[in-house]
């Protein structure tokens, strides 16, 4: 069967329906019948998806995913190998022109038909494939993609201990891997939710929703378990922030105006109580117990490592926190511990999405150019455990200062030249070494990158180079952000602003673990798009932003 499916797509792929410019009618057009047909689909509606399949050109892409997607339901894996592989392969549903709902249809079918050849394996990544284009599209179908995680996982669940240890040992994908451990990690168990917060430890970042696999499995999440047993949201909200620090105050100040501009704009009035930090580790578990004792019933913060650290350090006798705690940083070491949320500026968390989308691009080997700073140094490792957690290859790190001589550079570079560059600097230092770099090897930075001002003549020196950053900072004309541009009007540009974008979704994440329990635990925030998982980790995907000959400009939305 394999040889007949290799050489059916590729004796395809010289065929010319490959070439699919929009020529025919309106593209909008094509766009609504296609959408239409797949939501016949879903009815399901077979006959109402031929109807819309017959207003599409037929040249068209989107014609072929649609017919692709009814010989799919129809199960007719023949016929949806036919259309949908020489597609997949030449690289066309990639396109970033094509819907992502497109895409994701394109995947789901082929996943349908591998289910039907009994392979697995390819089932679960194209479901994989799936899921990622669903949570692309514009509007995002949370149905969508909670009926294909459920597909997932319950394709996983069917199959036996060996067939699962034989194929993880046939993939390198994480996302694949990650999967397939979660199924490992949960078979047998008696103490579920202990073995996800195990497992989530391992995949931190993976995209697998726990509280449906929880759900599926008849067991209550600790977060919804919050928010089942809060008959009504807490009246009263401390924030622990370092305003007694100097150097801190500035983010402290940034902060609380972000989480009280969210407030302000959900008509909230719950009581708002400041309790001033100075970073002192010392200190923080009198400054926590107090906010306690005076009858907070949610607190967010500390903010600095050493204090999330150190009230960690505290409790882990217990095992929990005295009420629901969102600090705004991570611990030094991981702390099993009930009631306390993460959320923060995580370099960890760029990292993370840099290695994915890049592999995803399937680039192989990389270089890494980090400034001799400790930051930048962080930033390094960071991306060098996740790109190569991702099966990536870490060719080199470089360090650079303002005394290396750019040719310098560009020589050791051109010994061992790799698919992807790196930038773990800050803006001044990236410009001066940018022109020295092959402008043909893809090349990304983390948000230390950008001043935040959106056009600098500078800049020009970066053209090219992607980075991944808040979306606060990349989408400033998005209309859903008004409501917040008024508070952050004389805020400086850059950091005050990130900050001030972690204090608005501060807000959001306290909303939704107080909101009936049936409400998501999924927010769009200044920050990224947040899902919070069961062992009270935060989830953020963020925005992939470029250096044009224009400005800096949103490549891709979370």
């Amino acid at each position: 069967m394999n040889q007949r499916l290799f050489t059916l797509f590729f004796g395809l792929l010289s065929l010319s329906f490959l070439s699919w410019p929009a020529t025919a009618g309106s593209a909008s057009a094509v766009q609504t019948n296609f959408t239409e047909g797949i939501e016949c689909l879903q009815r399901p509606d077979i006959v109402c998806a031929k109807v819309a399949l017959q207003k599409i050109p037929p040249q068209q892409i989107y014609a072929k995913i649609l017919e692709g997607a009814i010989a799919a339901d129809e199960r007719d894996a023949d016929k949806t190998f036919r259309l949908l592989l020489p597609i997949q392969v030449s690289g066309a549903a990639d396109d970033p022109t094509l819907l992502p709902q497109a895409a994701a249809s394109l995947h789901a079918s082929l996943a349908l038909a591998y289910d039907q050849q009994s392979d697995p394996l390819r089932s679960l990544q194209q479901r994989i494939q799936a899921g990622y284009y669903w949570q692309m599209a514009r509007q995002k179908n949370q149905a969508r993609i909670e009926q294909n995680q459920t597909l997932i996982w319950n394709g996983l669940a069917a199959l036996d201990k060996p067939q699962l240890i034989e194929m993880r040992g046939e993939s390198m994908n994480t996302a694949i891997q990650g999967w397939i451990d979660l199924a490992l990690s949960v078979r047998g168990q008696d103490d579920l939710q202990q073995a996800i917060v195990d497992w989530r430890k391992v995949y931190p970042d993976h995209g697998a929703s726990t509280d449906l696999v929880l759900g599926l499995a008849g067991v209550s999440s600790p977060t919804a378990a919050l928010r089942t047993n809060s008959e009504q949201p807490p009246n009263k909200v401390a924030l622990l922030l370092p305003f007694a620090s100097a150097a801190f105050h500035p983010a402290a100040d940034a902060i609380e105006r972000g989480f009280m501009a969210a407030r302000n704009a959900a008509g909230d009035e719950t009581e708002i109580a400041i309790y001033p930090t100075d970073g002192d580790k010392e200190a923080i578990d009198n400054i926590y117990q107090q906010a306690v004792n005076d009858g907070a019933g949610f607190i967010v913060g500390p903010l600095t490592r050493d204090e999330v650290t150190a009230l960690s350090v505290s409790r882990s006798a217990t095992g929990r926190l005295e009420v629901p705690t969102l600090a705004l940083n991570q611990a030094e070491s991981a702390f099993t511990l009930g009631n306390l949320y993460s959320l923060g500026l995580s370099v960890d968390t760029e990292a993370a999405q840099i290695a994915r989308l890049t592999r995803d691009f399937g680039l192989q080997t990389a270089i890494v150019i980090a400034a001799d700073t400790p930051v930048a140094s962080r930033m390094a490792q960071s991306f060098s455990d996740a790109w190569q957690a991702e099966g990536g290859r870490l060719l080199r790190q470089v360090v650079i200062n303002g005394e290396t001589i750019p040719e310098d550079l560009q020589s050791r570079l051109q010994k061992q030249p790799a698919d992807l560059l790196v930038l773990a600097t800050e803006p001044e230092l990236a410009r001066s070494v940018r022109a020295f770099l092959d402008i043909t090897i893809p090349t990304y930075g983390f948000s230390h990158i950008y001043t935040g001002v959106n056009y600098e003549p500078e800049d020009a020196a970066l053209l090219a180079v992607r980075f991944i950053d808040l979306p606060w900072m990349l989408a400033s004309a998005d209309g859903s952000f008004d409501a917040y541009k008024e508070a952050a009007a004389d805020l400086p540009q850059g950091m005050m602003q990130r900050w001030f974008a972690l204090g608005a979704d501060a807000y959001q994440v306290f909303a939704a673990l107080a909101a009936p329990p049936d409400m998501p635990l999924s927010i769009r925030g200044l920050t990224g798009r947040i899902e919070i998982t069961p062992d009270g980790s935060i989830r953020r995907t963020l925005a992939l932003g470029q250096f044009t000959n224009d400005g800096v400009v949103l490549e891709q939305a979370p």
